[in-house]
């Protein structure tokens, strides 16, 4: 009976584990196909002649990659951030944090550099909380293209002259970004006349 009993306990756990096994490795295909279409973004917008709000928009992936352990493979990144406890996870994003805000300038005319300011990034928890969420939609239906949501985060540029031009140096590991560079027209509207007309 006990040999009975032994026999069918660890064939229930060769099969929750080769289970397990291939729910991860269908999920870990379909994560690293959509990373193929995601890009990095870079949002510039002038508020005022001398300030700029930068707002970055990476992976996950890419956003982690700098502070993650080489052996790490672009198939298993997803399943191994989302699998790390709080603490781990917490002192990772701190450290890719720190590592962003020493990485990135912007370069001005004549050679200044912009003055970088409140920085802003999402909360640890948030964004372990989407990593989560879009590895277990991947599990629920592998079929759907799949959609990472990116890491956000802000930084303000300010200069003792007007910034007309600035010349982003970026981390190398990015490669390509799509920067979105745009001067915000600013009107009034009264809104108890009639309505009026907004011309882009």
């Amino acid at each position: 009976m006990n040999q009975f009993r032994n026999s069918y306990l660890t064939w229930v756990n060769w099969m929750t584990t080769s289970l397990g096994c291939c729910l991860i490795w269908l999920c870990t295909i379909t994560m690293a196909n959509a990373h193929e279409v995601a890009s990095t973004r870079l949002s510039l917008v002038q508020r005022e002649s001398s300030h700029v709000s930068a707002t970055f928009y990476v992976s996950p992936q890419d956003f982690f990659k700098p502070v993650l352990d080489g052996q790490i493979t672009a198939q298993t990144v997803y399943v191994h951030l989302a699998s790390l406890d709080d603490a781990a996870f917490e002192d990772l994003y701190t450290k890719a944090q720190t590592f962003y805000q020493q990485k990135i300038s912007f370069k001005l005319n004549k050679d200044k550099q912009a003055q970088l300011s409140y920085w802003q990034f999402a909360t640890w928890q948030s964004v372990k909380r989407q990593i989560q969420l879009d590895l277990a939609q991947q599990l629920v239906n592998p079929n759907m293209h799949a959609h990472i949501e990116p890491v956000q985060f802000s930084v303000q540029l300010t200069g003792n002259s007007e910034l007309s031009v600035v010349q982003p140096k970026l981390p190398s590991h990015w490669g390509k970004v799509l920067v979105i560079a745009s001067k915000p027209q600013q009107r009034w509207v009264d809104s108890t006349e009639s309505s009026q007309w907004i011309k882009f």
